[in-house]
């Protein structure tokens, strides 16, 4: 692990440990759940989602679905910075993270980047940064023993860690990865993060979750990892089954129990106010659960 992770409370013989000041997770299953968050009306008319609701803001959504962490990622553009204004919406989120990798193409990286860390200085639940759609197409290298494709190189990447960790207040860094996006060639990138956020893009797939989590544990063995669950299948714009989210979160209360991840992520705020049924499943699974003690 990275300087200033925290050893995972409920873990076999390990204590809860916090190196640095990155706030450690308790002990119940409602710390360990995030929501990916989008600005309200950004997914309209795409992924066959029509234009019938998605108007909440990632604020009321995280309340709604009783999810205490949020990751907060731009899409087509919005929310535009300055951000502060509209970032008090999270002030009662336990955790926050800014994404600086995303789908906003009106500033580069650095840019964005900057802006994050700006936003950071001002909130102190503001815990980390992370690389959205990091990876480029199925991340198979161009050249025998090249680098995954990727948004921003390994030099890059590790020079952005040493940056955030000679900060006052640490930040951690985070990067997104699909299971379709599982070379050997992504460990340089990954044993550079602090946090790897594992999605499966096509709900088809998710038949094999079992399998590709597995393959990514033989790149990644030990890594820190929250498992992303979508409540709408974008891969193939269309709603998304209970069974499909009863067999996402069975895994995921499993391997969090095991100590193999270390938290949820819920796909995604704009749903929150669309009446679906894998949304309302979620979130009385979540309120079932919130208070189960991981690790037992």
């Amino acid at each position: 692990m990275v300087a200033g992770a925290c050893a995972l409370p409920g873990m076999p013989g390990q204590p809860t440990v916090c190196l640095g000041n990155i706030r450690p997770f308790g002990r119940k299953l409602r710390d360990r759940l995030w929501m990916w968050g989008h600005d309200a009306g950004s997914l309209k008319n795409s992924f066959g989602i029509g234009s019938q609701g998605g108007d909440i803001l990632p604020g009321a959504a995280i309340k709604y679905m009783g999810i205490p962490n949020v990751c907060m990622v731009r899409f087509t553009g919005t929310p535009r910075p300055p951000f502060e204004d509209y970032a008090r919406q999270f002030a009662h989120a336990r955790r926050l993270t800014w994404s600086f990798v995303d789908g906003d193409s009106g500033h580069t990286t650095e840019q964005k980047k900057q802006l994050a860390l700006g936003l950071a200085a001002k909130l102190p639940n503001l815990v980390g940064l992370d690389m959205d759609d990091f990876f480029l197409g199925n991340a198979v290298p161009k050249t025998e023993g090249g680098e995954a494709p990727a948004h921003l190189s390994v030099e890059q990447v590790r020079q952005i860690q040493q940056e955030l960790a000679n900060r006052k207040r640490r930040l951690e860094l985070s990067l997104v990865l699909y299971s379709h996006q599982l070379h050997p060639a992504i460990q340089r990138h990954l044993e550079n993060v602090d946090v790897v956020y594992f999605w499966t893009w096509q709900a088809r797939d998710l038949s094999a979750l079992e399998r590709n989590f597995a393959a990514y544990r033989k790149i990644n063995p030990t890594g820190r990892t929250r498992l992303g669950i979508y409540m709408w299948d974008f891969g193939a714009g269309q709603p998304i089954s209970t069974e499909a989210m009863e067999h996402q979160c069975r895994l995921g209360w499993q391997w969090l129990s095991q100590g193999q991840i270390e938290g949820l992520i819920f796909h995604c705020t704009p749903l929150c106010d669309m009446n679906l049924a894998a949304v309302e499943w979620s979130r009385k699974w979540i309120a079932r659960h919130a208070s189960d003690r991981v690790g037992g």
